[in-house]
């Protein structure tokens, strides 16, 4: 293992049941106000709504599903609701799915299900038209669906009062993909509506960010082909994560961040130092590797990942903490109450 100047927590909880009753409804009658830039009216589900299908105290969380949040190139972008049972405000999670899943993925689904049971109002957004394969992967790909996230936030932010949400308590969580491409977002300093969002202003930036077992410096195989395709692009798609010097000034989000301990997805190397080598194509100026110390293990895992953006966070006054949860990739579905108390920790109710 690497060697950083960071503590590391491995959580052992036991999983807890996380089922309960479910109400599945369509979209009710739509409130309709003018949305910048396009004629495509705001569709809002309210509690209220949402309850004439089934009792949202009686039948627990109650899911209002497929809203129009944005049209971008020819393509309907949605998302679900999870509104938990009771009275509000709750805090508001905007959930991003992973790389090549969409939001009824059943993996995302035990985390947003156990987060709406314990009293968070949870927005769950189609971010991706359409995903090529992981071996199709480029620059271009990451730069067209990189609009869909502030969208995503901001719509999730203008809505949250109308099911009893507080929209001052936001917080980003994603998984593998949708980590990686939820830490690029909140640390980036663009906020930019793109023409077809169905919010009227930018997003807040959010006070917490839950991550966990995500690419930061994009170490996977599957990148190779869109580095050798857009290096320096690429490039800067990491800087831009992983350099302080490209995020957002002053920044007031917590980050709570996670790796399985079976350190997922690990890529060997021989020689960290040969220029010509994959690792130095992610990390031309050698800080990252600098920054992994010794690198005598001779290989890159998540765990490495999330080391590098825990640490560099750290250094840079940012609220962070990094723990590893016991298992595999989706060990965070065997213990959904220790992200759940992520979240809450996150979002300023710890």
């Amino acid at each position: 293992m690497k060697r950083l100047a960071i503590l590391l927590i491995a959580a052992v909880t036991l999983a807890a049941s996380c089922s309960s009753g479910t109400t599945d409804t369509t979209t009710a009658a739509p409130v309709t106000t003018a949305a910048p830039a396009t004629t495509v009216p705001v569709t809002t589900t309210t509690v209220e709504e949402a309850a004439k299908v089934g009792s949202v105290a009686d039948a627990g969380v109650t899911i209002a599903k497929d809203i129009v949040y944005l049209e971008m190139n020819d393509h309907e972008y949605l998302v679900d609701v999870y509104v938990p049972a009771g009275e509000g405000p709750w805090p508001v999670v905007v959930a991003l799915h992973a790389a090549t899943v969409y939001k009824d993925n059943s993996i995302l689904k035990v985390i947003v299900q156990a987060a709406a049971e314990a009293g968070m109002l949870v927005f769950v957004p189609n971010w991706v038209a359409e995903w090529p394969p992981l071996s199709g992967m480029t620059a271009e790909f990451i730069r067209s669906e990189a609009p869909a996230l502030p969208c995503a936030l901001a719509f999730a932010q203008q809505e949250a009062a109308g099911y009893g949400g507080d929209s001052a308590r936001t917080v980003v969580y994603g998984h593998s993909g949708g980590a990686t491409s939820g830490a690029m977002w909140v640390l980036g300093p663009t906020r930019d509506l793109t023409s077809g969002c169905l919010a009227q202003t930018p997003p807040v930036v959010p006070v917490g960010a839950v991550l966990g077992d995500a690419e930061y410096f994009l170490h996977g195989t599957w990148w190779d082909g869109a580095f050798d395709e857009d290096v320096e692009e690429m490039q800067a798609i990491v800087a831009e994560t992983v350099d302080p010097a490209f995020w957002s000034a002053d920044l007031p989000t917590r980050f709570r961040l996670w790796a399985a301990t079976d350190g997922s997805f690990s890529r060997s190397f021989d020689d960290p130092w040969d220029e010509d080598g994959w690792f130095a194509q992610r990390d031309p100026d050698g800080t990252i590797r600098e920054d992994l110390g010794e690198l005598d293990d001779g290989t890159i895992s998540y765990i490495d990942e999330g080391l590098l953006l825990a640490t560099r966070l750290q250094q840079a006054g940012i609220d962070t903490t990094f723990e590893l949860l016991p298992g595999n990739h989706e060990a965070h579905t065997a213990v959904p109450e220790i992200v759940v108390a992520y979240l809450f920790d996150a979002a300023g109710n710890g």
